[in-house]
């Protein structure tokens, strides 16, 4: 700026300072203006969007991603590049420049005019750095990286050292062939509980996997654990675990996910150690994923344990069919071929292959290209099963398990004995399934399902193998242990247990035995039909009890409100036989149930006349109506079909017991036929309530 500038800025000042406005009350004001609408945008902002206050901070919480505030975003992008030895630059070196620059701007920026059109170098300055400072805040956002997922590691090695660690050890040696999932399911040594009856089949799994390969658990985690759990690949198929592995990227279900290429990430011993882990060495698992699709429940092998696992680990076209046109006729051929090509289409073809090709074959069908080709392999037989070759998918240690597993099926003393040694000694009492039923021992008594899932949770093989064996004399049992009498040594029972103890996966039992929700048209039952369709059974007739609690006890009726026992029937009670009727029961029916339940005579008194839905009802639904329902003839399912169904009507005339044929049946006083029911005859108290209630006029009521 030259004198004459100079002078020219003074004049200007000079004139301007003479017209100028006063600082008081002038420029005090003006201030106070702004200075208000500031604080008010301030409340507003506090009122409408509020402060992002977080939690207290937390040293121990790993997953927090601390950040600074936003006006000094962009310094720490800045930081991002000048990355390892280049950060002083970010740090100090350009800070400090900016701050110097600032320090001596009035001396290197002396242009008198204020207007920013004619100070063009410091406002390009000035508008580079605040461009470039909302450019690194925006990158800042956008770059932050999401809050840490919480992350609990290797939840098998917690199960491992939760349960099996303050015993074993870090680590348990495991001799081949060794069960592992049995020997942790059902407890092989003293001290040790049998774990079947506290951890689900899937975690026992995945137990045995880890205790197997520890090492590829931890795979499984580093690997595996974002997109699935244990539970979903445990024990799966260890071919299409194998090409998972192998194919990677290209594997189907992968085609869209963000994986590594597991070729590249693990190496071939690391890929086999994650596959033990998942598919442990478990034969008796092994042989049902792998080879009992084929082979059924067992191999018919009389070899050596060598030849075994060469012919295992080989593979290849092992089966030798024989030429079946020397043993069936044209026709019969003609059949099979025609149901291998397309079963549905040829439905009678199943007992021809269930007679001849399901001993080779198991459940699985073998496919065939057209009809030519089925007949002419069947005619003709060759060698035409191919088995893959395990011994490069299986690890050593799930070739040893197999084998040794392989062999004690084909000696018949693995699990496949199970069935039928409870077929002859359990299925009379508890069904084919453990279902249960009537108890022959007892008559009038039910025996609760053993295959429910509430049974076997809270059931476990020690105990199962304790009541086998010992009995229980007091509700029928007879002792089965050759210890206490019976007829069962104790791998016996072991392998009954074992069986038992398959059930777990899909129980056979849903319902307690013989019951069963009202039949279709329920909603138009009455409390008193409900109670007798599916309470008295376990209730007793007049809720005295019986393999539940007495109903009419002065005490239950006392200690629980209307709500208390519609909650119990709607819920159930867990691991007893009494299930969640809500799932059959409608509100209404409930409701009318509870109002029945209040109804029940008091266990000091019996009604003095006896009543149809209360007293005779229930005994017929529990003692008759399964024969007397479906099987026509007489139909003791309503007091009309009673009244005035069967061959030889009336069977109940009011009034006169002694003609009346039912009463009769009961009684042993018939003309013809026999007592009823055939199973043996209704206690003396049954047979009374149902002669009085005939006497009193056989009323409806």
């Amino acid at each position: 700026m030259n004198e004459q500038e100079k002078r020219t800025y003074l004049e200007k000042y000079q004139e301007a300072k003479k017209k100028g406005f006063p600082f008081f009350p002038d420029i005090v004001f003006k201030d106070a203006v702004v200075s208000l609408v500031v604080f008010i945008v301030l409340i507003a902002l506090a009122y409408f969007v509020g402060a992002p206050l977080e939690a207290r901070a937390n040293p121990a919480d790993t997953t927090y991603t601390p950040r600074p505030e936003w006006y000094f975003l962009f310094l720490f992008q800045l930081l991002k590049y000048f990355p390892g030895k280049l950060e002083v630059i970010g740090v100090i070196v350009l800070p400090t420049l900016a701050i110097l620059l600032l320090f001596f701007l009035p001396l290197l920026d002396q242009n008198p005019r204020r207007h920013f059109l004619k100070r063009p170098v410091i406002t390009t300055a000035a508008t580079l750095a605040v461009a470039g400072i909302a450019f690194l805040t925006v990158q800042a956002v956008r770059e932050t990286p999401p809050p840490a997922e919480v992350t609990s590691g290797d939840q098998t090695a917690a199960l491992y050292a939760a349960n099996c660690a303050p015993c074993h050890g870090a680590s348990i040696t495991v001799p081949p062939g060794t069960n592992l999932h049995q020997v942790i399911a059902q407890g092989k040594h003293e001290g040790m509980p049998a774990w079947g009856a506290d951890l689900s089949t899937d975690q026992i799994d995945a137990l045995a996997g880890f205790i197997l390969s520890p090492g590829g658990s931890q795979l499984f985690t580093q690997y595996c654990a974002e997109c699935h759990q244990v539970p979903e690949l445990v024990a799966s198929n260890p071919l299409e675990l194998k090409r998972a592995l192998d194919e990677g990227l290209t594997y189907p279900p992968h085609a869209n996910a963000k994986i590594s290429d597991w070729s590249a990430v693990m190496s071939a011993e690391e890929r086999s150690r994650l596959l033990n882990f998942l598919a442990a060495a478990d034969g008796e698992r092994l042989f049902a994923t792998n080879c009992s699709p084929c082979h059924g429940s067992s191999v018919a092998f009389s070899g050596s344990e060598a030849e075994l696992r060469a012919l295992i680990s080989k593979g290849g076209l092992h089966l030798e069919m024989p030429p079946w046109q020397t043993k069936l006729s044209q026709t019969e051929i003609e059949t099979l071929a025609n149901y291998v090509v397309d079963p549905k289409a040829e439905p009678s073809g199943k007992n021809l292959f269930d007679q001849y090709c399901k001993t080779c074959h198991g459940e699985r069908v073998p496919t065939a290209n057209n009809l030519e080709q089925a007949r002419q392999i069947i005619a003709s037989g060759r060698p035409h099963q191919t088995m893959p070759i395990w011994g490069d998918i299986l690890t050593s240690e799930q070739l040893d398990a197999l084998v040794q597993y392989t062999l004690q099926a084909a000696q018949g003393t693995s699990l496949a004995t199970g069935p039928q040694l409870f077929g002859t000694n359990c299925a009379p009492c508890h069904d084919e399934f453990g279902e249960g039923g009537p108890n022959p021992s007892l008559p009038g008594d039910i025996i609760p399902p053993i295959s429910s899932s509430e049974f076997l949770k809270t059931h476990d093989d020690t105990t199962l193998q304790a009541i086998i064996a010992q009995g229980q004399p007091d509700l029928g049992m007879t002792p089965f242990g050759t210890a206490y009498g019976g007829p069962l040594e104790d791998t016996d029972i072991e392998a009954i247990v074992a069986y038992m103890r398959s059930w777990e996966v899909n129980p056979p039992a849903a319902l307690p035995p013989q019951a069963q929700p009202p039949a279709s048209g329920g909603t138009t039952l009455s409390g008193a039909e409900i109670y007798a369709q599916v309470c008295a059974q376990c209730h007793g007739l007049h809720g005295e009890g019986g393999s539940g609690p007495a109903l009419n006890a002065p005490q239950f009726q006392a200690a629980n409100t209307d709500q208390d026992i519609a909650n119990t029937i709607s819920a159930g009670r867990p691991s007893t036989a009494m299930i969640a009727w809500g799932g059959f029961l409608t509100s209404t029916q409930i409701e009318q149930l509870v109002s029945f339940i209040r109804t029940l005579p008091s266990s000091s008194a019996s009604p003095a006349v006896p009543s149809f839905a209360v007293d005779v009802m229930p005994i017929l639904q529990v003692k008759c109506v399964l024969c007397h329902g479906s099987l026509g003839g007489w139909n003791a399912a309503s007091y009309t079909s009673i009244m005035t169904s069967g061959n030889h009507v009336p069977v109940v005339i009011p009034g006169d017991a002694a003609n009346s044929l039912l009463a009769q049946k009961l009684l042993g006083t018939q003309a013809s036929g026999e007592i009823m029911p055939p199973s043996g005859k209704l206690s003396d108290s049954e047979i009374q309530i149902i002669v009085n209630w005939i006497n009193t006029g056989a009323l409806e009521k």
